[in-house]
């Protein structure tokens, strides 16, 4: 927010005073001016046709000419003091509109600066305090896209765990036979993407922030998450899950949010992708960074356009700018690409 300059300004009587002092003293050379000069007048006048006043008349002439003169200087006097006070009074009424328009909320309104009195204090001030308001209404609208796209974003993310638990219980219940491995593996899973959704729902309810933790075995991580990952597809696609080039790594990461990257990934191959054709997933480490990049082909018939204006995109983006990242999409031929590449903070080579 903007801090307003503290200046030195004039006091507004002292203004006042000296506006009247400035028209006196031109109303006083006037009235001696107008004064000398009519009496010489009147004297020229006078001795061209040879008329001579006594001392009487003379006294009554200058008295005359000098209450004459004394009133064309006071009128001069009231119409130069109010036309030099009337600019005061117009820029009254301005700071007045000023001060209306801000109890309209009308923040957008701005007073000219003039002058160096208390009345340019006030509109200085009122100034200060609309600029204030717009800068604390912009705040609060971005605060509240930010919000309104969190939640979108939390809510998309929400959707393929849910999805993945609905799957899973589906499975269970038309499964007769199903040994107690089996149960333990299915259980596990679902307890896993439960999981997911609770901390993604205290992240939506703002109970929860970013939490990263020093994962020593990075390599394994990215196992477990990539068999996450064909869990969810596997029975649509063809899955190829490519991790040779990833060498064992630890770094700081959290979790929930790698396992996020991969379920927006695997949500946008059950959108889009053609169910004929491989969906190729591979995973490497490459200096100190982390890179995922998944291939599949657009089924056939229909253009790649991304849900809710690119909300799982946009969560990848997301999280992958967290990281001093970058996501890379291309498409072309009907095959579809998403390169993802996160740094490895706190990065440690494992030998």
């Amino acid at each position: 927010m903007r801090i307003r300059k503290q200046t030195k300004y004039r006091k507004l009587s002292a203004e006042i005073l000296e506006l009247l002092l400035i028209s006196l003293v031109i109303a006083a050379f006037f009235c001696a001016f107008l004064y000398f000069m009519s009496l010489s007048i009147a004297e020229s006048y006078l001795s061209g046709r040879e008329i001579f006043l006594n001392e009487m008349q003379t006294g009554t002439l200058r008295v005359w000419l000098g209450s004459i003169c004394l009133l064309a200087s006071a009128a001069v006097f009231l119409v130069l003091f109010l036309s030099l006070f009337g600019q005061k009074i117009a820029y009254l009424i301005t700071i007045i509109k000023g001060v209306d328009m801000l109890g309209k909320q009308e923040m957008e309104y701005h007073i000219s600066v003039e002058g160096n009195d208390e009345f340019t204090q006030l509109a200085e001030s009122i100034n200060y305090l609309s600029a204030s308001q717009r800068e604390l209404r912009q705040q609060e609208e971005q605060l509240r896209t930010e919000r309104e796209a969190l939640i979108r974003a939390l809510s998309h993310d929400i959707r393929t765990p849910l999805t993945s638990i609905l799957s899973y219980s589906d499975y269970l219940e038309k499964k007769e036979h199903l040994t107690q491995e089996e149960m333990r593996e299915y259980l596990a899973l679902m307890q896993v993407k439960a999981e997911q959704i609770r901390v993604l729902t205290d992240r939506l309810l703002g109970k929860r922030q970013e939490n990263r933790e020093r994962i020593k075995d990075g390599r394994l991580l990215m196992e477990q998450l990539t068999a996450e990952w064909e869990e969810i597809l596997e029975e649509s696609f063809s899955c190829q899950a490519d991790l040779k080039d990833c060498g064992a790594f630890c770094g700081n990461f959290d979790v929930s949010q790698l396992r996020q990257i991969l379920d927006n990934l695997a949500s946008n191959v059950e959108k889009y992708a053609d169910p004929e054709a491989p969906v190729i997933l591979k995973i490497w480490t490459e200096g100190e960074q982390l890179l995922l990049c998944q291939k599949n082909r657009i089924r056939s018939g229909e253009l790649y356009q991304v849900e809710s204006h690119g909300i799982g995109l946009d969560n990848i983006r997301r999280i992958a700018h967290g990281y001093q990242g970058n996501v890379e999409v291309r498409q072309e031929n009907m095959e579809f690409q998403v390169r993802i590449a996160l740094k490895i903070e706190g990065e440690d080579k494992i030998p």
